[in-house]
């Protein structure tokens, strides 16, 4: 009689052992070779390197258009999906989608991721794609008339255009505008010695970045002179708080010392080197440096003040032009004033940028010439109005010549 044969316990423990070893296989394999996980993988470094071919060509382009063109300051920041991009990196990287438009950044002609996804960052390093970030938001309350022992906002708040960044050693005051409710209205920040500046916002919709304005004398492809030490990019503190500020005087000279102050005699006969130089002096720390104006700088804030409803291709009736007109038909027009003169020649809280004095900018018109803006006294505020290119050899001095303090906050 046959016995019946069969598998033995022993063999059947063996067997369903070597199944879980290689079932247990089979899903580490399928972890480590997600299908789709290598797809995703695959679309993301394909999109970085079509990101990096556009911004290759969009190099290219600049250097086209100028021959002067300096990669290093080369600069675009994310993009917050209004608009059309412009000032942005989606200005110059158009197929960039809007999601990963607000995870880089141009910085220095290369692509900086900014965002905080740890898996899209260990994948980029793959593509030696540098990762940085943008400055924290400030969250610091600082309230008004307080001192700013560091960079903070009145309402603790992170720091944009309409919530202007209150910078190291400064206090916002109430003169004219009430933080933060009238951000367009010409916030004013003073330091502990009287100096007050102004805030310009920015938001890239309204108010863009740009040069824009030619009016009596056009752009050339003279590169600007160079800015502050330490300071690379006039656009990197427009990305991170959404503005800048400027002068609210124009330059005053309190006994041979720059100052940005009300009843100051304007500091004139002074040319283009040492204007810049006096400017760059007045605030040199690690958390701030100061300059003289930008062509960019002062063509947007004459976006902004545009945008207001008031006239900037013809100041007559808001400046110290030789044909002024005001309401007070205020005595002294057509002469040299002194700063803040009159309430009359302010607009959004700053005062005589129409008129008075010519104010040197750092932009170059040719080798040895820079740009003035501005107006004059002794000109019509419609044949040279507040938005006018003037332009003078950088050692040129006269009664009628001046300048104007900005920060950069870095």
């Amino acid at each position: 009689m046959k016995k019946n044969k069969g598998i033995s316990l022993i063999v059947l423990v063996i067997t369903i052992i070597v199944i879980i070893i290689l079932a247990g296989a089979v899903i580490l394999s399928l972890a480590n070779n997600n299908p789709i996980e290598s797809a995703n993988e695959a679309t993301f470094k394909t999109n970085v390197a079509e990101y990096n071919s556009e911004l290759a060509m969009a190099i290219a382009n600049e250097y086209l258009q100028d021959n002067s063109f300096d990669s290093a300051t080369f600069d675009a920041g994310v993009w917050d999906g209004t608009g059309n991009g412009t000032g942005t990196i989606k200005e110059y990287i158009t197929s960039m989608s809007e999601v990963d438009a607000a995870k880089y950044e141009i910085q220095s002609s290369k692509l900086v991721y900014v965002g905080s996804d740890q898996t899209e960052i260990d994948m980029l390093v793959d593509l030696g794609i540098e990762s940085g970030s943008i400055t924290p938001p400030v969250v610091i309350e600082l309230g008004v008339n307080v001192i700013a022992t560091e960079n903070a906002t009145v309402n603790g708040q992170a720091a944009t255009y309409s919530n202007p960044i209150i910078p190291t050693g400064f206090k916002a005051i109430n003169d004219g505008a009430i933080w933060p409710t009238d951000w367009n209205e010409g916030l004013v920040i003073e330091d502990t010695s009287g100096n007050q500046f102004v805030w310009v916002p920015v938001n890239e919709t309204d108010v863009t970045y740009t040069k824009w304005c030619t009016t009596n004398i056009p752009y050339t492809n003279a590169p600007d002179d160079e800015l502050p030490d330490e300071v690379t990019s006039e656009l990197s503190q427009i990305t991170t708080y959404g503005g800048f500020y400027i002068g609210r005087y124009e330059a005053g000279n309190s006994s041979n010392v720059l100052v940005s102050k009300k009843n100051m005699a304007v500091w004139n006969y002074i040319n283009y080197t040492n204007s810049k130089e006096k400017a760059e002096l007045m605030y040199n720390t690690a958390e701030m440096k100061s300059g003289i104006l930008t062509g960019t700088q002062w063509d947007t804030a004459m976006k902004w003040i545009q945008n207001s409803g008031i006239s900037v291709i013809n100041s007559t009736t808001w400046g110290n032009h030789s044909n002024s007109v005001n309401p007070a038909n205020v005595a002294g027009y057509g002469g040299l004033q002194i700063t803040g003169y009159s309430e009359y020649w302010k607009v959004n809280n700053i005062y005589d940028l129409a008129g008075n004095a010519w104010e040197w900018s750092n932009e170059k018109y040719s080798t040895y010439d820079y740009i003035i803006r501005g107006g004059v006294y002794g000109s019509s505020g419609s044949a040279g109005p507040v938005a006018c290119r003037g332009n003078n050899s950088s050692t040129f001095t006269h009664e009628s010549v001046s300048f104007r303090v900005v920060l950069y906050i870095l």
